[in-house]
C-alpha cells in the first residue's frame, strides 16, 4: 500500500465567518420532531404545544409545523386526483388517505417523508442557512421542524437516516372511545369512524397508512386521554427537559419496568416476534420477567448457554411450528372441499389456500412451541417464590394475546401496560367481562393501557448520558433559554469532518502548538 503523507491531503474546508473552521463548531442544535398517532389521538394539539414550548421556554427562533395533509393535497394531481377545500371532515380525511396511498404506490413508501425533507432543505437555503463564502457549509441554527403527521414506518427510517440524533419521533395515543368522541366533535359521522380508523391503522399492505407499525418506533410515548390539555403539556415539558438536560432526570417506575421487559425480549429466539414482559408489585418492586421461547425440562426456557438447545431456529427442521400447522390446515381444508365437490369448476387448490389464509385461521396462535412472555413472567414468580401477584402490574412489549389475557386475569394482576398493538389478540372480545382497554379509570376489570414514557431504546442514552450533574458540589440546572440538546447533530458527513480535523492538525503543527 502506498504511503500517504499529510502534505498530500488537501483540506477543502474554508474559514467560517468567525475565522478558522473548527470541528467543535460543526454541530447544530437544530431539531426535527415527527408526530404519529391514530385519528383522534390529538397529534395536531401535541404539535401546537410542542411548538409553543420550543419557542417560549427554549427560545428556538424558528419553529415550523409541517402538515403532511397539506403536502398530500398539493401533490394530488401527480396521481390524477383533485383535492377541494370545503369537504366534510370525513370526506376530507378519506380523500387524503386515498391520495396518500396513491402517492406512496406511485413513487415510494417514504415519498411523503421526502417531501418533508425537501421543505426543510428549501427553508435552509431561503433562510440563509449556508456559509456566505462556502456554499457547501451549512450553518448551525436554533430552529426546529414538527412534522404532523407520519403514517408509515419507512417514513421514520428515512428521517432517522437523514437527521440522525436531530430526529425524534413522538407517538400520541388515546383509547378508541375517546378518539371516537373527538372525531364526532369535529363533525365526522359516527357510522364512518370505524372505516376511517381501520384504514388509518393498517391500509394497503405496501403503500397505505400503517400507524400500528409506525407508533412503536417512537422515542417518546404520550398518553393523551384527558379532557384537559394540562397533563399533555406536563408530559411534553418533561420530555423536552430530558432532551435538553436542564436538570437531573431519572426513569419513572413504568419506564424502568418497560426497559426490563424490552431487555427480556432481546433474549427471545422466537421466529415470529420477540416479546418481553416484566411484573411490578404494588410497591413497584420487580417480581419477575419473561420472554417468549421454548420451555426446557426442569423449569424455565432454553437459552444460548446450553449445548442441548431445542429452540425452533436450531431444532428439527428449523421451522415455525405455528406457521407449519396453519399451512397444514389450509391444505387439509382445501383437499376436503375439492374431494366433496364443493368447489366451483376452475378454482385451483392454490386459490383456495390463498382465500383461507385471509380468514380467521391466520390468527391462530395455538400451535406454537413457545411459552409466551407474559406466561413465563408469571411462572418465574412462582419458581422464585417471590409471593403474590395480586394487584401487580405487568409491562409487556406487545399487547397480550387472548390466551395470555385469561392467565393474567386469573393471576390477580390489576393492570397491563403495553407498547405494540397486536391485531390477532381477541383479549377484549373474549374477556370483556374482566378486561378493559377503553376506560383507564374503570373498575372491576384488568386495565390494558398503552405505555407512556421515554422509549426503552433511549433509556441508557437519555438517563445515563455521562454529562456532569454537579458543579462545585451543587446540582447543575441549565437555563432552558440557552440549553442545547443532549445529542448535538453533526452538520457535515464524516468525509468533510476528516478534512476539518486535518486542517486543524496542519494549523496546530504550523503554529508549533
Amino acid at each position: 500500500m502506498a504511503q500517504v503523507n499529510k502534505q498530500d491531503i488537501q483540506p477543502t474546508v474554508g474559514p467560517s465567518e468567525e475565522g478558522q473552521v473548527r470541528l467543535k463548531d460543526r454541530h447544530t442544535a437544530e431539531l426535527v420532531f415527527g408526530l404519529c398517532g391514530l385519528m383522534g389521538s390529538g397529534v395536531s394539539k401535541t404539535g401546537q404545544i410542542l411548538q409553543e414550548l420550543l419557542r417560549k421556554t427554549y427560545h428556538y427562533g424558528d419553529v415550523q409545523i409541517i402538515q403532511v395533509s397539506k403536502l398530500i393535497a398539493s401533490c394530488a394531481s401527480l396521481v390524477g386526483e383533485t383535492y377541494h377545500e370545503g369537504l366534510s371532515e370525513a370526506d376530507r380525511v378519506e380523500t387524503l388517505q386515498r391520495i396518500g396511498t396513491s402517492l406512496r404506490g406511485k413513487y415510494s413508501p417514504e415519498y411523503l417523508a421526502k417531501k418533508c425533507i425537501e421543505k426543510i432543505a428549501t427553508d435552509r437555503v431561503t433562510s440563509g442557512g449556508y456559509h456566505a463564502q462556502h456554499s457547501d457549509l451549512p450553518l448551525a441554527r436554533r430552529s426546529a421542524f414538527i412534522i404532523d403527521s407520519l403514517k408509515h414506518p419507512d417514513e421514520i427510517r428515512l428521517l432517522r437516516t437523514v437527521y440522525g440524533d436531530a430526529f425524534w419521533l413522538i407517538t400520541v395515543f388515546a383509547p378508541e372511545d375517546i378518539r371516537e368522541k373527538r372525531l364526532q366533535a369535529l363533525g365526522v359521522e359516527a357510522s364512518r369512524i370505524p372505516t376511517l380508523i381501520k384504514r388509518d391503522r393498517d391500509d394497503d399492505p405496501n403503500w397505505g397508512q400503517h400507524v400500528d407499525e409506525t407508533v412503536q418506533l417512537a422515542d417518546f410515548f404520550v398518553r393523551n386521554d384527558h379532557q384537559s390539555i394540562n397533563p399533555l403539556k406536563t408530559t411534553l415539558e418533561r420530555y423536552l427537559s430530558i432532551l435538553f438536560n436542564t436538570r437531573v432526570h431519572t426513569q419513572t417506575p413504568e419506564e424502568s419496568a418497560m426497559s426490563a421487559a424490552t431487555a427480556a425480549a432481546a433474549r427471545s429466539a422466537c421466529l415470529s416476534r420477540q416479546v418481553g414482559a416484566a411484573i411490578l408489585s404494588e410497591k413497584d418492586e420487580l417480581l419477575g420477567v419473561g420472554w417468549n421461547d421454548v420451555p426446557a425440562f426442569g423449569g424455565g426456557l432454553y437459552h444460548s448457554d446450553e449445548d442441548d438447545d431445542h429452540r425452533c431456529f436450531r431444532y428439527g427442521e428449523k421451522i415455525c411450528h405455528n406457521d407449519a400447522r396453519k399451512a397444514s390446515l389450509y391444505d387439509k381444508i382445501s383437499d376436503m372441499l375439492v374431494k366433496k365437490n364443493m368447489v366451483a369448476a376452475g378454482v385451483t387448490k392454490e386459490q383456495l389456500k390463498e382465500l383461507l389464509s385471509k380468514t380467521e385461521i391466520k390468527r391462530l396462535i395455538e400451535y406454537s412451541r413457545a411459552v409466551h412472555a407474559e406466561m413465563e413472567a408469571i411462572i418465574s414468580v412462582a419458581r422464585s417464590q417471590k409471593g403474590s401477584l395480586l394487584r401487580a402490574k405487568m409491562f409487556v412489549t406487545t399487547f397480550p394475546c387472548h390466551s395470555c389475557a385469561r392467565h393474567i386475569v386469573a393471576a390477580g394482576i390489576s393492570e397491563v401496560i403495553f407498547i405494540e398493538p397486536y391485531s390477532k389478540s381477541l383479549a377484549t372480545e373474549l374477556h370483556d367481562d374482566s378486561v378493559s382497554s377503553e376506560n383507564p379509570r374503570s373498575t372491576g376489570r384488568v386495565i390494558f393501557r398503552q405505555y407512556e414514557g421515554v422509549a426503552p431504546r433511549n433509556a441508557v442514552r437519555l438517563f445515563n448520558h455521562g454529562k456532569d450533574r454537579k458543579k462545585a458540589g451543587k446540582a447543575i440546572e441549565i437555563d432552558a433559554n440557552a440549553a442545547e440538546p443532549v445529542f448535538l447533530t453533526a452538520l457535515d458527513g464524516y468525509a468533510k469532518m476528516e478534512q476539518i480535523v486535518v486542517q486543524e492538525l496542519h494549523n496546530e503543527e504550523g503554529s508549533g502548538v
